[in-house]
């Protein structure tokens, strides 16, 4: 029963670890963006 549910289960940690490192990136991408954005808005305001 236990080789069974370890069967079972190997293929979702894969798909699980495949998720969580593009969440990851999305997280990292989007907050980056952000950081950017806010350089840039601060930049127009000290030329303006």
């Amino acid at each position: 029963m236990k080789r069974t549910f370890e069967t079972l289960l190997r293929p979702l940690q894969g798909h699980f670890a495949t998720l969580g490192l593009l969440a990851a990136l999305v997280v990292t991408v989007t907050w980056w963006f952000i950081v950017a954005r806010g350089v840039w808005l601060a930049v127009e305001w000290v030329s303006a």
